[in-house]
């Protein structure tokens, strides 16, 4: 009993203790487009990795998103984020010639092309438009993803737990 006491206290100091080496400040942000005639959900680091062969330090920079959906279909699109410079806003390219939208406004990320950061927006979202005649506008809601707990985490949590429910128990 004794030995399954300590072996439970030695995985919660495990489980505890341990610290990663440098804190991570990007989280993962869900990205909602509505418009008279797309809808769009994607997800996207606050703080994406912009290769140097995909920014153009006047104009904006390409990524590719998470989990990217065009109207309800999974899509392989990349990303296009623009600077006010270029008509602010961003499009979803198929590849170098088509896309699936393209949208200006406002420029919605913050800081360089090179290291570019994306913030939560106001539940009112960012309203944008396509550019054309008809002034069709599309709203871009931007907010925190939800955190679900990795699946070691809760591995590591229930090898904690068992053996303290079972030494409760035979206490009792």
């Amino acid at each position: 009993m004794k030995l399954l006491f300590k072996l439970s206290l030695a995985i919660a100091a495990v489980f505890f203790g341990v610290s990663a080496a440098k804190a991570d400040t990007s989280h993962l942000l869900v990205f909602d487009l509505t418009g008279p005639s797309t809808n769009v959900t994607f997800e996207l680091s606050s703080k994406p990795v912009v290769l140097p062969g995909n920014a153009d330090p006047g104009c904006g920079f390409v990524v590719s998103p998470i989990d990217l959906s065009i109207d309800g279909s999974p899509s392989n699109d990349f990303l296009a984020f623009y600077s006010n410079a270029c008509g602010g806003a961003m499009a979803a390219l198929v590849d170098t010639f088509n896309f699936n939208f393209s949208l200006f406004g406002a420029q919605i990320y913050h800081g360089s092309v090179y290291n570019p950061t994306f913030s939560p927006t106001s539940p009112a979202g960012i309203n944008l438009n396509d550019g054309t005649n008809d002034g069709l506008n599309y709203n871009l809601t931007i907010s925190p993803a939800v955190a679900a707990p990795e699946p070691p985490s809760l591995l590591l949590l229930g090898m904690v737990l068992l053996p303290l429910g079972i030494a409760a128990k035979r206490l009792l």
